[in-house]
């Protein structure tokens, strides 16, 4: 009897050692969540040169760096409060494309705001590089896109 309840908890112990043990590591990425940290670091800290320079050479050369930097202020304008920093939640990397999702966070008044975005990136050389979609910084039908962003935009309490 003392051996079966000597082996239930040498059982019951290696369980909770095995279930307990840390997950698996995310496999190492190639750039593409780097290069997205660096954009919008680069949009919050309004260094449009430096954003402009993520792009990818279609998004260049649909657009001039003056041009990135009035649509690049328009979005900033659009999310109704000062970005002050930026998370990246995901980055799956497909091939030559990935797709990132961020959060970007900061003040507004007295209130802290959150604002989810995605944004789609296609590796260049060795790189990784932001594709621009072609409405960004772009007023919509309804006005700059705010309706969307505030669907997206969660407030929270100090």
């Amino acid at each position: 009897m003392a051996v079966q309840r000597r082996s239930l908890w040498v059982l019951l112990v290696a369980c909770l050692l095995i279930g307990c043990s840390r997950s698996p590591e995310q496999p190492p990425g190639t750039g593409a969540r780097e290069s997205t940290q660096a954009y919008y670091e680069a949009v919050i800290q309004k260094d449009w040169p430096k954003a402009y320079a993520v792009l990818d050479p279609q998004s260049q050369q649909r657009i001039s760096s003056q041009q990135f930097s009035r649509l690049a202020q328009s979005y900033r304008t659009g999310l109704g409060f000062e970005p002050d920093a930026v998370h990246v939640r995901a980055c799956e990397e497909r091939g030559n494309d990935a797709t990132a999702h961020v959060i970007l966070t900061g003040r507004g008044g007295t209130k802290g705001h959150r604002y989810k975005d995605g944004l789609t990136l296609r590796r260049v050389g060795d790189g990784w590089r932001v594709v621009l979609p072609p409405n960004f910084g772009q007023a919509s039908k309804r006005g700059m896109k705010e309706t969307k962003r505030q669907r997206h935009q969660v407030r929270f309490l100090d």
